[in-house]
């Protein structure tokens, strides 16, 4: 048996392991919240309210659905980047970033759909047709694409599957940095996962949101879960976007949108503001 067939059914013990403490999760969730009163998350964001934490967009409290992904982090990045013109390039550690010998104006309209056209050319960037844009994680100064999946998710965190384009103060784009997944496929077949309105409810009550904080977004994607070399397996995170009073900056958590659990590693960004021009 070769060592890649070893890792995958490593990572599938992994993913069965997961799914048993899951559905004794969801045993208990169920008798303990799903058949609680249907208005408790409208109520406890209400009691948000109280605390002065402002939710912009409106959540859904009903239930969705999401997959067991898998997926390769190869040195495909490594292989394609002879083919691009006018950068200045190094890989390390499944990264490819880039600089640009010539900057590129970035003068009129928004930067992402000047961005849209450049990346159908494959001498800028390497599957470039793969990627989408991200208005969450764009700010002036870096615009996001994140890897798209085929039933419409997308991927989230540097190092799976995301483009970070470099702006300068006056309009100039000047590099970028770059992951990407290959391979990726189904491990198991669509499965319940909580709503957006019960991971907010949720980070609330873990005291992980502060007062006087407003709740930018709350949007669905995959990240990682668990590797073994170059094997990954992405499940579905609710990500979670929110500034604080006194503060500029985006804080960003994660949560498991299967059990509810938290993810390490939350990020920091610069607000996201527009860049239109």
């Amino acid at each position: 048996m070769d060592f890649k067939k070893i890792q995958i059914i490593f990572l599938v013990i992994f993913v069965v392991i997961d799914l048993f403490l899951f559905s004794l999760f969801r045993q208990n969730a169920n008798l303990q919240t799903e058949n609680s009163n249907k208005g408790s998350d409208a109520e406890i964001i209400k009691q948000m309210q109280n605390d002065q934490i402002t939710v912009s967009p409106k959540l859904s409290t009903s239930g969705e659905t999401g997959y067991y992904l898998s997926a390769v982090n190869d040195d495909s990045l490594n292989t394609t980047k002879s083919k691009l013109k006018n950068q200045k390039t190094t890989y390390s550690n499944h990264i490819l970033r880039s600089t640009f010998k010539r900057p590129i104006g970035l003068y009129s309209g928004n930067y992402h759909e000047i961005l849209d056209k450049l990346m159908k050319k494959d001498t800028f960037i390497a599957h470039g047709s793969s990627y989408e844009y991200n208005s969450d994680l764009s700010t002036k100064t870096s615009v996001v694409y994140s890897q798209k999946i085929s039933d419409g998710g997308t991927m989230y965190g540097p190092r799976h599957g995301e483009i970070i384009f470099d702006v300068s103060s006056d309009h100039l784009l000047v590099g970028y940095t770059q992951s990407y997944m290959n391979d990726v496929s189904v491990l198991r077949e669509k499965t319940d996962i909580i709503s957006p309105a019960k991971a907010l409810v949720w980070l609330y009550q873990y005291n992980e949101i502060p007062d006087n904080s407003k709740i930018k977004w709350v949007n669905m994607y995959y990240t990682q879960l668990l590797s073994i070399k170059n094997n990954v397996v992405l499940i579905p995170t609710w990500v979670i976007g929110y500034t604080s009073s006194g503060s500029s900056s985006m804080t960003i958590k994660r949560i498991n949108a299967f059990n509810g659990a938290i993810l390490d590693g939350e990020g920091t960004t610069e607000a996201a503001t527009s860049n239109d021009n």
